[in-house]
């Protein structure tokens, strides 16, 4: 197919006016599966300024007429070139095509249910497949009246944009009837649709009411499914969330429901959560469920009902001219479906699921080489459909909340108000909008656009203060860093509260509405905490409280402390999912360590009263083991993990509750959790209860603790459409080279469909299966791939080859995955840096892996005589000797500050910034480890580990390196309790040292080696005053060899 270009679809719709479009589609033929096409017309109206223009369809053309007069025609790929098109007077194209049915989810959509053989079809087009199901112009800025006859079998229900009209049998075919649905309202071709087939149906009765146009709606609400899935759809819950929605937008946006009827539709195999046809909205199937959904699901699913609701207006009424202007419908329709959601459903939790769930997904997209403005700039329909992403979706919409933050609620409403009464059933850019928005708030936007939405990355947001000799408070500031996003500092309203820890819980003390637009704003102009004592009331500091802006927050080291320890006992679901939120991007930074995390959230999650936060949490303790701890370390946080989740899902007396830690507790299985669970997820995979079936199955599968036959038996038995699915995944995932060979050649075949690849890849990657993984291989057919099938697939397939976990503690593995992308976007001429992935080897100007110059390393120690007699006791019994029981030692930011700078001046003057900020983070990334102990005795093992181990040119695994630091911390204790401590030579140990241990972790390079050791070798003859091949250090301890 073509890729239409943004300047191809200016110049046609500057060209020609389409006033409307009929389509007559037979589908008649669409149970006999032989049947490949079908047959369909279309007439469309318009007046031309050009004699030659192209129509779109994906098929092939039959012929051309020109107000009834057969026209020569040329086809090329998916476009009709005609020529001799009479200009500036009405005229009639018709098109004759037949069309093909797909199995990609892109188009006319066919599926047979294997559960009763029973054949569904669906369309879904966006951003331009319409005309792989109708000839027509297929661009979003084209808006014509459009009306649709479709000729079915028998027995067949049909929806489609309009109101039903009329239904007859044709004469002489009795099995089959046309149906006849009303014109539209001016519409553009990726939201037209046709579903059709024996769905079953629960009417929903009618919603009747009106906008402050004065118009009114008397709408038929009906829901339809798959007839399998009849029994299981919870019609009452989605009809109340739609009800409430319509009530809510109408009563916000000022403009009736135009669309005239009100159709939800639930069909299988979706490239795509739902999708916002005017009149007949289509949504994924497996936002139902055969068994009882949990509140967060029925929470997810509310959103996602409102969200394409709001598109009813937003991209349906008023739509984008183009694609670069997507954050005019899918910002917003993700916006105002939280906002909906939140506001007038049973699910008023949704912003603070929002702000652990959907941010994460922007964060992190916001931080990779392929970000991109949300006003991105959209040459062509191919660079649109990877812009359907977290960026524009989740980004955009916190940015739109920050937006209402700034102008005020009342503004923004009366904004859109304006904006749709201007505007209907037309197409707007950026400025329209904002210039409506500017009216109703009297506010300029040219500024904020500019920061919000056209530049890249995440602010970044912190909190300062000092405290005084009486415990008063003062110099509260907030600190807006653009590091993230390339320099750029923007306005933001948020809200800043503080907190104590008593009474068992966290209570909060102040709250401050603060508005920032330069590197730093004060919070506390009042004084409000400037009084003696005002420190008691600041255990903790919550940055972007109630999550009103787009930033990363950072929690100051006294606040990462308390909310690990505490941040469920919070009474406010919106701040503990702020909090979450901070500590997870802290983790993925690298400033909070994933073990501690993990042991956090499993204390948090017990208790954890909002659903979707819940969820959350478990998912978050699986990624941080699974994605950002070494194999080494992660077995023992998978044991707690899953003894944790057990017994919370066996004493919890909530059944959804049980069913999130049951689901969490197979997934940790099926990642090699603990094998004593075997006989348990055994006992799952034969219950009654199908989701944690499928679950345990795929586990086992995974495992290679069930065969092929067995899988193949349990599919059988079930029968489903989505035993189907969950059966391939498994059969994927059975860790044997047959089966593996026999998956990856399916992949390659053209022969499956769209959700059925996904489940193969997925199985793929879930596989115990520690040979090759196949992932170089297909790598390699990448291009292949994308050419020879539909985007939709080939995203679908990038995903699924993409979606590998990498271990460092396996580099020959870590390798293999990069060097083979690595490989393939140097060949595509594509300057991404992978090291981001994982830094096996830095570049040679990497800061972290610039070691210490010698002249630290040698004279960092006074304490060597400590060291020294450690070694000459190392064989004693230090059990009979008194402990150090030191305090631990206090440091001031202040002193962080001041050690790090003179750490860094030993470095070249262009470095010492980076220096200073590294010493800086190395410090507080062992302060915030709950393992390490802030005494000299701990500087000191820190400093000896680290500097044995880049000697040594290894850390270990991490049960290792633990063990080693508690042994050196045991033997250091019995030497150092009559040392006064000074704070500097304290905080010198611990950053050099950390910086040591955190090189050889990271820095492979054959350079970065050679310095490394040489590095060690300094630091142990500083400490020892002796050779460093004398010295053993083990988990037993320190000794000198003879």
């Amino acid at each position: 197919m073509q890729i239409l270009s943004r300047n191809e679809a200016s110049d046609r719709s500057g060209n020609i006016e389409l006033s409307s479009v009929d389509v007559t589609v037979d589908v008649s033929g669409a149970p006999e599966l032989a049947r490949e096409d079908y047959p369909v017309t279309s007439r469309l109206a318009l007046t031309t300024a050009a004699p030659r223009l192209f129509i779109d369809v994906a098929g092939r053309v039959d012929a051309v007429r020109i107000d009834g007069e057969d026209r020569a025609f040329t086809a090329e790929e998916d476009r009709v070139w005609i020529d001799g098109v009479p200009t500036g007077a009405p005229v009639e194209i018709e098109v004759d095509a037949r069309c093909r049915y797909s199995r990609t989810g892109e188009g006319l959509h066919r599926y047979q249910d294997p559960e009763d053989g029973l054949v569904y079809l669906y369309t879904q087009f966006e951003p331009n497949d319409a005309h792989r199901a109708w000839p027509c112009i297929d661009q979003p800025d084209v808006k014509p009246r459009w009306t649709f006859h479709v000729t079915a079998p028998a027995g067949w229900v049909v929806s489609s944009n309009g109101p039903l009209d009329a239904s007859e049998e044709l004469p002489g075919a009795p099995d089959s009837v046309r149906h006849d649905f009303g014109t539209t309202p001016p519409l553009s071709s990726y939201i037209t649709a046709l579903v059709a087939g024996p769905w079953a149906v629960v009417d929903g009765g009618h919603w009747q009411g009106g906008a402050a146009d004065g118009g009114h709606a008397d709408l038929r609400l009906r829901l339809m499914c798959r007839k399998a899935l009849e029994p299981f759809i919870d019609s009452d819950d989605i009809l109340e969330v739609t009800r409430a929605g319509l009530d809510f937008y109408h009563a916000r946006y000022g403009t009736t429901y135009p669309w005239g009827t009100y159709d939800q539709v639930f069909v299988p195999e979706y490239n795509l959560g739902a999708m916002e046809n005017p009149g007949c909205v289509t949504f994924n199937e497996t936002y139902l469920s055969r068994t009882a959904p949990t509140l967060s699901e029925r929470q997810r699913r509310a959103n996602t009902i409102l969200h394409e609701m709001c598109h009813m207006w937003f991209g349906d009424l008023v739509t984008p001219a183009w694609w670069d202007d997507l954050w005019l419908k899918e910002s917003f329709a993700e916006n105002q479906g939280a906002t909906a959601a939140a506001a007038a459903t049973r699910y008023r939790g949704e912003w603070a699921s929002f702000a652990v769930n959907r941010k994460a997904w922007a964060y992190e997209q916001d931080q990779m080489p392929t970000t991109h403005p949300i006003a991105a700039d959209i040459p062509d329909v191919a660079a649109a459909k990877t812009n359907f992403d977290g960026i524009t979706y989740a980004k955009g919409a916190a940015v739109l909340k920050q937006l209402v933050a700034w102008v005020g609620e009342d503004a923004f409403y009366a904004g859109a108000r304006r904006y749709f009464q201007d505007h209907a059933f037309g197409a707007t850019r950026l400025g329209d909008l904002l210039a409506a928005l500017e009216a109703a708030s009297g506010r300029s936007l040219e500024q904020w656009k500019g920061a919000w939405l056209e530049t890249t990355g995440p602010s970044v947001l912190s909190a300062s203060w000092s405290t005084g000799p009486f415990g008063e408070v003062t110099d509260f500031t907030l600190h807006q860093s653009g590091g993230a996003s390339g320099g750029v500092l923007r306005p933001h309203r948020l809200v800043v509260s503080t907190w104590k820890f008593g009474g068992g819980r966290l209570e909060a003390t102040h709250s401050f509405d603060v508005r920032i637009e330069g590197e730093s704003a004060p919070i506390d102009p009042e004084g409000a905490l400037a009084h003696p004592g005002g420190a008691a009331e600041v255990d903790m500091v919550v940055v972007n409280d109630q999550d009103l802006t787009y930033a990363v927050s950072r929690l100051d080291p006294h606040s990462t402390d308390v909310a690990l320890a505490y941040a469920g006992t919070c009474p406010e679901a919106i701040t503990r999912a702020v909090v979450w939120a901070a500590l997870w991007n802290a983790l993925r930074d690298g400033l909070v360590d994933p073990r501690r995390f993990v042991q956090s959230a499993l204390v948090a999650v017990e208790s954890e009263a909002e659903p979707a936060v819940r969820d959350r949490l478990l998912a978050l303790a699986h990624s941080a083991i699974r994605d950002y701890l070494p194999g080494g370390a992660r077995q023992g946080l998978r044991e707690l993990l899953s003894a944790a989740t057990i017994r919370y899902a066996r004493e919890t007396g909530d059944a959804d509750a049980a069913r999130a830690f049951t689901r969490a507790f197979i997934t940790e299985f099926e990642a090699y959790g603990p094998g004593a669970f075997t006989e348990l997820v055994r006992g799952y995979a034969a219950g009654d209860d199908i989701d944690l079936a499928w679950r345990a199955r795929c586990a086992l599968a995974a495992r290679g603790l069930v065969d092929a036959d067995g899988i193949t038996a349990w599919r059988d038995a079930d029968g489903s459409g989505e035993a189907q699915r969950h059966a391939a995944r498994a059969l994927a995932s059975l860790p044997d080279a047959d089966s593996r060979a026999g998956a990856w050649e399916s992949v390659f075949s053209g022969a499956l469909s769209n959700d059925i690849l996904s489940a193969t890849l997925a199985g793929l990657a879930a596989s115990s299966w520690e040979g090759d993984a196949g992932t170089g291989a297909a790598i390699d057919r990448m291009e292949e791939f994308w050419q020879s099938h539909t985007i939709g697939m080939s995203l679908r397939y990038v995903r699924g080859v993409l979606a590998v976990g990498l271990d460092i503690d396996r580099p020959g593995t870590v390798a293999q995955t990069l060097d083979a992308l690595r490989a393939w976007l140097d060949a595509h001429n594509i300057p991404i840096d992978t090291s981001r992935i994982a830094p096996d080897a830095p570049p040679a100007d990497n800061s972290l892996c610039t070691v210490p110059p010698t002249a630290l390393l040698t004279a960092v120690s006074p304490h060597y005589r400590a060291s020294a007699a450690l070694l000459q006791n190392s064989g004693k019994d230090n059990a009979a000797r008194p402990a150090d029981d030191a305090a631990p030692v206090a440091v001031s930011d202040a002193d962080i500050d001041r050690v790090a700078q003179q750490l860094a001046a030993a470095y070249p003057a262009e470095d010492r910034a980076q220096q200073q900020q590294n010493y800086r983070e190395h410090y507080l990334f062992y302060r915030n480890d709950g393992e390490n102990v802030q005494t000299l005795a701990g500087a000191l093992a820190t400093y000896t580990l680290g500097s044995y181990n880049a000697w040594r040119g290894s850390n270990g695994d991490d049960d290792t390196l633990d063990r080693t630091y508690h042994s050196l911390l045991a033997q250091y204790r019995q030497q150092t309790g009559n040392i006064k401590v000074d704070k500097d030579d304290y905080l010198r140990h611990i950053m050099l040292g950390m910086q040591l241990i955190l090189a050889t972790a990271y820095c492979h390079n054959v350079e970065s080696r050679g310095h490394l050791q040489t590095a060690g070798s300094h630091g142990l003859k500083a400490l020892f005053k002796t050779a460093p091949e004398r010295i053993r250090l083990t988990p037993e301890g320190i000794s000198l060899n003879p």
